[in-house]
């Protein structure tokens, strides 16, 4: 057996446990006292409660360590320290472990458990603490609870099939503190029977230690990997918000005993952008009845976008643990700044009303209850502030965004090197460039032919700033300004064929994103939706949303009062990440067509629901038109496409709707991708020569007068 197993076994494990258990102890366990004495420990628990809130919401080792941490805290734990192998899969396969088995092991020196504590506390699932223990502070230290619905002790099982507890608690005698030693298998708990079920006793149970103090082994795992040091620390330091002079965790690498290593928990490393750190300490939560309830903590821009899920967004905190993370508090599209927000947005928010009476945080802690009273309050606030922190590192942005792009760019050198006499050019050009960058994404900047673009369309505008002026100067001083001033606006002819040409590589990016997109095969709904929004073309060159021109809109706002009287509920049926669910995209066509388009991600199967939605949908906006004749004569044909890459998980009936209705079409995503190909063909491969013949460097830099 590897070594790392046997040192649980042993009594005075040394650095397995934060207690010692002497080698030389008395009351070792006696086998044959009855019964009782083989089975001195019981949990009373349904076999589901175990799949369900073990197996299934813990399927993460930094979840499954961040609740046994917790538990250590609870427990008045000083020091905690966790041994495990980083960057290691924990098995082969699913029930093949590999040839050297693996453990992971969580030791605390907290106030440990009796037997009896075990049986009444640790085995007790589901049961409120705080209401067991009659206050929400911990035994010794007061501190402030983090459990409560006496769940998390099942975390192990979502990685593993063997949890084994070795603790020592309760009154200290002249031997010390009696040990309860206890070992659970998930598959003896799983048994199809109604009995009870009674963990295995440990070898060292009923023996005596010197310390209190708790270890948690974890063995027989599934295939799951444990994320590098690095990684395991941003994700647990992210489910921690505890600063406390009497709290340290250890976290050690068990894969290398000749050079050690390991990590102390600590604070989250966030690069925040100077002069966008906003305090919320003032910043109370108002709820509709009236009350204002304590918020601390702080929101702020990065200065990159974090693609690690631990470092983005803003983490929520109650009683020093994560309770939820948001990226925007739900907020809708549409206000200044929304990029920004959901891309560099961090913060850090503690709430401890979230976890006290009434309790509003989900069962596997990952989220708030957001429908409860509190949870809106906090969701309108959260939508508030970060509105204002859109307003405010606004300028912050800009200024950062403006010097990423002189850096990527290197346009001073460029100027200077093209133009080293000319000042009025160079400030011209240099003017140009910022204006074109002040409302850029910071993420494009990183681009190079984007940047590259940008240089060219600033040298091209910039003549004209100086176009008015130099031709007031020249009529006034030039007996013959014909030729100047035929020169000065064949400047501007070149800005024109420009703007020719940037409409040319718009088009082609488009393409080329949506190409990225449907390779890369594992895009959401949302990057979907945003470039056909900007780009309808995509889905036939000839549609326009709708909304997008006086006339149309005045079908939309028809429609829109129409279906609040009728059912009750406002929406809007151009816009998109909504809370409601309206279709994506509503299409109209000069030849009086009206068409609905729901876009769901890469791979997505529909369902029943999403399905009957749509087409219910479109029957209300049959109704409509037919109701109110005058509109509904313009749009005599309507339709209903689903842009969506799967259909077997609807019912029959389902299909057989789809299949008897004309109006409804299932088009996969590479099936648009290879329309849209098809339909661009000629340009695309016009451009693409030209790309090739290198008479002209657009997009990625240079004249643009030979792409008209």
């Amino acid at each position: 057996m590897d070594e790392r197993h046997t040192e649980g076994h042993t009594p005075g494990g040394g650095s397995e446990h934060l207690f010692d258990v002497p080698a030389q102890a008395t009351g070792e366990h006696d086998r044959s006292k009855g019964p009782d004495q083989d089975k001195p420990y019981v949990m009373s628990i349904s076999r589901l409660t175990v799949d369900k809130l073990g197996i299934k919401m813990y399927d993460r080792v930094s979840a499954v360590l961040a609740e046994v941490i917790a538990n250590a805290y609870d427990a008045d734990a000083e020091k905690v320290k966790v041994r495990l192998p980083w960057g290691k899969f924990l098995a082969e396969r699913d029930g093949k472990p590999p040839a050297t088995p693996y453990e992971i092991s969580i030791s605390d020196d907290g106030h440990g458990m009796t037997a009896a504590e075990v049986n009444s506390h640790y085995l007790t699932v589901g049961s409120d603490r705080r209401k067991r223990f009659g206050k929400d502070s911990s035994r010794d230290k007061d501190r402030p609870v983090m459990g409560r619905k006496g769940i998390g002790k099942l975390a192990p099982f979502g990685i593993c099939e063997t949890v084994e507890v070795i603790t020592a608690g309760g009154v200290e005698t002249d031997q010390g503190y009696k040990v309860a030693h206890l070992i659970l298998s998930l598959n003896e708990i799983l048994d199809d029977t109604d009995k009870d079920y009674h963990p295995t006793p440990g070898s060292m149970n009923n023996l005596w230690s010197k310390q209190k103090g708790t270890t948690v082994k974890l063995r027989d795992f599934r295939r799951k990997k444990v994320p590098t040091g690095d990684e395991l620390h941003r994700q647990l330091s992210a489910r921690f918000g505890i600063k406390r002079a009497d709290w340290d965790v250890e976290i050690a690498n068990t894969e290398h005993t000749l050079f050690p290593e390991s990590f102390h928990l600590g604070d989250l490393k966030i690069d925040i952008l100077e002069n966008t750190r906003m305090s919320l300490d003032n910043y109370a939560v108002k709820t509709e009845s009236g009350e204002c309830l304590p918020i601390s903590g702080w929101l702020a821009y990065t200065r990159k976008p974090y693609k690690d899920e631990a470092m983005a967004g803003v983490r929520i905190f109650s009683r020093g643990k994560i309770v939820s993370q948001t990226r925007d508090f739900g907020i809708a599209s549409g206000f200044h700044g929304e990029y920004s927000i959901r891309s560099y947005l961090v913060g850090e928010i503690h709430a401890e009303w979230l976890d006290q009476g009434e309790d509003l945080v989900r069962s596997d802690r990952q989220d708030i209850i957001w429908s409860s009273e509190y949870g809106d309050a906090l969701r309108k606030w959260g939508q508030g502030v970060i509105r204002e922190l859109a307003k405010r590192g606004k300028s912050a942005l800009t200024e950062q965004t403006w010097n990423d792009f002189q850096e990527v760019s290197g346009l001073q050198e460029e100027l200077a090197e093209e133009a080293p006499g000319d000042k009025e050019f160079q400030d011209s050009v240099t003017e140009a460039a910022r204006l074109l960058v002040s409302d850029k994404d910071r993420e494009s900047i990183s681009d190079p032919d984007h940047v590259r673009k940008i240089v060219t369309l600033a040298k091209t505008i910039a003549p004209h700033k100086s176009l008015l002026d130099a031709l007031r100067d020249v009529s006034a001083a030039s007996k013959d300004p014909f030729d100047i001033v035929i020169g000065l606006f064949q400047k501007a002819r070149i800005s024109e064929m420009y703007s020719l040409g940037q409409v040319a590589a718009e088009r082609v990016r488009v393409v080329d994103t949506l190409s990225s997109l449907i390779r890369d095969g594992s895009s959401l709904e949302h990057p979907l939706q945003e470039l056909i929004e900007q780009a309808p073309w995509l889905l036939a060159p000839e549609w326009t949303p709708l909304g997008m021109n006086e006339s149309l809109e005045r079908v939309r706002k028809s429609f829109e009062a129409w279906y609040f009287k009728k059912e009750g509920v406002a929406l809007l049926t151009t816009a998109i990440n909504r809370q409601r669910k309206e279709p994506d995209f509503v299409l109209l066509h000069e030849t009086g067509t009206l068409w609905i388009v729901e876009i769901k991600r890469m791979d997505y199967h529909l369902t029943d629901y999403e399905y009957l939605t749509a087409v219910d949908y479109l029957s209300d906006l049959d109704t409509f038109l037919n109701e109110n004749p005058t509109l509904g004569h313009q749009f005599p044909l309507r339709k209903l496409t689903f842009i969506v890459d799967h259909t077997d998980k609807l019912s029959s009936v389902s299909r057989s709707s789809m299949e008897g209705d004309s109006r409804i079409t299932i088009r996969g995503w590479h099936e648009l991708l290879d329309d849209t190909l098809r339909a661009h063909r000629d340009f695309l491969a016009k451009v693409d020569d030209i790309r090739h013949a290198g008479d002209v460097s657009a997009p990625s830099g240079g004249g643009p007068a030979e792409l008209t």
